[in-house]
């Protein structure tokens, strides 16, 4: 039997693993891992499953971890990939092992016309007038950081995530004390000097909360859950 699955950019790789084993492939398991789902594909009842992504490097998907998922899938014998890219540079994201296992056949496809529909799908990825910050300006930034503010970063995503949609913010001595129990400061002059760059690249903002000033990510929820899930 065959199956064809389509996507958009807009959808994350666990949006389209999600797909095909909860849409087509019927399944109502619970998967621990991406990987998981991995398998499950692997060992399908279809002959043949045709992937169609539409711009298979756009903002949710250009991640390190995103394309290595979607280059494993493609790799699986009865899987067959047919993606577009939109930018001229898009092939630097494989490097020789993902390309060996997406092992593209190249067709040019310019049609020369011009972006409008394909912009009208990013509104959701870009700045908005609230302040709230580009997923992928979000990427790019933390990975030119060190490990420690990454994890500092880490941490605050985290805890603002579970703390659900009436998180304001956290105070800078809360914060502190949760930093230097997972080791990533040994004072307060460091983190203060870690949150001063994170500001200046707009990853953090503060506000007034009950008369002291709190810490908060300016992002929407699903967006800072789709930066976790492709980033830590």
């Amino acid at each position: 039997s065959k199956a064809v699955v389509s996507t958009q950019s807009t959808g994350t790789v666990r949006d389209i693993l999600n797909n095909i084993t909860n849409n087509m492939l019927g399944s109502s398991a619970t998967f621990r891992s991406p990987h998981d789902q991995l398998s499950y594909i692997r060992n399908s009842k279809y002959t043949q499953l045709y992937l169609l992504i539409n711009n298979i490097d756009g903002a949710n998907l250009r991640n390190e971890k995103s394309q290595m998922l979607l280059a494993e899938l493609a790799a699986i014998d009865h899987v067959h990939v047919i993606a577009t890219i939109d930018h001229i540079n898009a092939p630097l994201l494989w490097d020789a092992d993902k390309s060996k296992l997406f092992n593209w056949l190249w067709f040019d496809c310019t049609t020369f016309e011009g972006y409008t529909d394909e912009t009208s799908i990013e509104t959701s990825l870009m700045v908005k007038q609230t302040g709230a910050i580009a997923l992928s300006s979000m990427t790019h930034v933390l990975r030119s950081l060190t490990p420690n503010a990454r994890g500092i970063f880490k941490l605050l995503a985290t805890f603002q995530q579970d703390s659900g949609p009436e998180f304001q913010g956290i105070t800078f001595q809360d914060f502190y004390i949760k930093c230097r129990e997972k080791f990533l400061v040994n004072s307060d002059a460091t983190l203060r000097t870690q949150l001063t760059e994170f500001k200046d690249h707009m990853l953090i903002k503060t506000r007034n909360v009950d008369g002291s000033e709190a810490l908060y990510i300016p992002v929407e929820p699903k967006i800072l859950q789709q930066f976790l899930e492709s980033e830590f």
